[in-house]
């Protein structure tokens, strides 16, 4: 069989994106759920299992590793008690930093359940397999898992074969999404992107923008009209932060340019569907001489250098800055505004120049995150059996909007025939940002379906992603962005931009490449020499921004040759060669 070694995607790659993000934001876009088809044949689909507790009644505790729990030790939250009680299982969560996982994995002391993630374990998928510290699941599934043998076949048939070094099944993948003839659309419109302060974009009389350049034109524009914030802050209309490494650099411009980070130094062409050696592309360069551009304009904040995350984020929601980069910091800005008696401000997206709306909604994921947070037993599982059932019963469509949207009748309900969340839920959400944590939103990694897969009753599994519940998030800024649009139909942003994407005049790329899967872990020599050229380009970055228009070029060709001076080349070489042998058993894959 052959042996996959690790998944090089950025996070932001997958599920949101989004290395880094914190907060509800974060926990919101990570829950989405994986809802299944109408169709009797969907994988996933709603057939639920038989939830047995293992025959006495009694409670088993089983050890899970979570990172995104509020509370370490078993778990008292609502949903935590839900499963308890349908499944016999209380969760007992573990979790700390990569270096405690490692001490763990040393000394064989590993839960009896993890999701493997090398980002956050700091340990590949194959690494932790040939530790052998995990145990197959054929057997239980055959046994006591109904609904995952018949309903998650495709998915265990790529884990058996790419996820394996015996033929065996170590590992389920989660976040799996069969697309149905609905769409779950994006509040914003899109996962990453220039959202732009759209008020300030109509008070200089919303110019045409074709090119990016007209954007930043118009940005000028905008910081022009308002060179300080009420209460005499400085503005610029680009700002951004440092302490993400080279987030600012390889997400957002790229993103809208239809090119995603892949990892060491490499990124993917979405639109043509082929790798590019970051530093040599144009993409890359396109972004470079944007900020460049904005730099030498007056419009680029100088502390976008050295500033951290939380920084920008004080500047976004005091106003001092007029484009934002992902979802849910649009929806923090549009939500700031509205609550300090401003709806009328926000932030949409406009014409940039640029066309790729990456994220906009889901498309076909029948391996879900595949190498990305699959699920494991481990030798020190407390109980196997009741393991596998509870995991069983949670890639179920009940499970998957327990884990996604809550406890019915605590944080959702139906309301003549429509499933939504409660006034409760809504209300506490927005007087605790920690609230969906504390009551148990953050197991969602042990859910089978994404959480935009729409159920059998015709919503996702995640009702936080349901048209009816995102239109009760419209503010008057979206009003008037919708009223602007020509899309008469749309009920909020987002519904603008898919109507957009549905016309041509903005792009989106839906189909699954399974190269991207089945990436192999480069030679250490190779991880070396990449985070070599990351440490410099962290700082190179800087010196080519800040160059005259007139030096621009030759701070390039410097920073291509610094970066070819630390082994660049020697790294696309061997990238370029792990991406063929991945393309080549994709493509034997696909014709079994």
């Amino acid at each position: 069989m052959k042996k996959i070694t690790a998944l090089l995607l950025s996070s932001v790659m997958l599920a949101s994106v989004l290395s880094g993000c914190g907060g509800q934001e974060k926990e919101t876009a990570k829950t989405e759920s994986n809802a299944e088809s109408a169709s009797a044949s969907s994988e996933g689909q709603s057939t639920q299992p038989t939830n047995e507790d293992g025959g006495d009644g009694a409670e088993t505790e089983i050890t899970f590793w979570c990172k995104d729990s509020l509370e370490t030790g078993p778990q008292s939250t609502t949903i935590a008690n839900a499963i308890a009680e349908r499944t016999g299982v209380r969760l007992n969560v573990v979790n700390g930093d990569a270096q405690k996982f490692k001490v763990l994995l040393a000394g064989g002391d590993l839960p009896g359940i993890v999701n493997s993630n090398y980002g956050d374990l700091g340990v590949d998928a194959n690494a932790l397999l040939e530790s052998g510290q995990l145990i197959p699941l054929d057997e239980l599934i055959e046994e006591h898992a109904p609904n995952l043998k018949e309903r998650f076949a495709d998915a265990i048939e790529y884990s058996k074969e790419f996820l394996s070094n015996d033929g065996q099944l170590y590992y389920l993948p989660v976040q799996i999404n069969k697309v149905t003839d609905k769409k779950v659309v994006d509040r914003s419109g899109a996962n990453l992107a220039l959202y732009t302060r759209y008020d300030l974009y109509k008070q200089i009389g919303a110019p045409e923008i074709v090119s990016i350049d007209d954007y930043l034109n118009t940005l000028k524009a905008m910081q022009d009209a308002e060179p300080e914030t009420e209460d005499g802050k400085k503005t610029y209309a680009i700002s951004g932060w440092s302490d993400w490494g080279l987030w600012m650099w390889t997400i957002p411009y790229q993103a809208m340019d239809g090119v995603t980070n892949w990892s060491y130094g490499m990124c993917y062409d979405m639109v043509n569907k082929q790798p590019l050696a970051t530093y040599y592309s144009e993409p890359f360069w396109d972004c470079m001489k944007y900020y460049n551009k904005a730099y030498n304009m007056g419009i680029l904040d100088p502390e976008i250098f050295t500033q951290k995350y939380d920084n920008y984020m004080d500047k976004l929601k005091n106003g001092q800055t007029f484009v934002t980069y992902a979802n849910w910091l649009y929806n923090t800005a549009n939500d700031t505004y509205a609550a300090a008696g401003h709806p009328e401000k926000g932030f949409e997206i406009i014409p940039t120049g640029l066309t790729y709306m990456y994220g906009a909604f889901e498309g076909e994921k029948p391996f879900g995150w595949a190498q990305d947070y699959p699920l494991a037993l481990t030798k020190n599982c407390e109980d196997p059996v009741k393991a596998i059932k509870m995991i069983d019963y949670l890639f179920s469509e009940e499970g998957a909007r327990l884990l996604n949207s809550g406890v019915e009748g605590v944080h959702w309900e139906v309301v003549d025939g429509v499933p939504q969340m409660t006034q409760a839920y809504r209300d506490n959400v927005a007087a605790n940002p920690t609230y969906a944590q504390s009551e148990g939103f953050a197991y969602t990694k042990l859910s089978g379906l994404s959480p935009s897969q729409i159920l059998s009753d015709g919503y996702p599994s995640s009702l936080l992603k349901a048209a009816d519940e995102v239109k009760k998030s419209v503010t008057e800024i979206d009003r008037i962005f919708i009223a602007d649009s020509d899309t008469p139909d749309a009920e909020y942003a987002g519904q603008v931009i898919e109507a957009k994407i549905a016309s041509g005049e903005y792009q989106l790329m839906t189909e699954m490449d399974l190269t991207f899967n089945l990436i192999k872990e480069p030679s250490d020599e190779t991880k070396n020499l990449s985070a070599q050229v990351d440490e410099y380009v962290k700082v190179g970055v800087a010196d080519v921004i800040m160059a005259s228009e007139a030096e621009f070029e030759a701070k390039k060709a410097a920073f291509i040759e610094a970066i070819e001076g630390k082994g660049y080349a020697e790294v696309v070489a061997e990238m370029e060669v792990i991406w063929g042998e991945a393309q080549k058993t994709a493509q034997e894959f696909a014709t079994k």
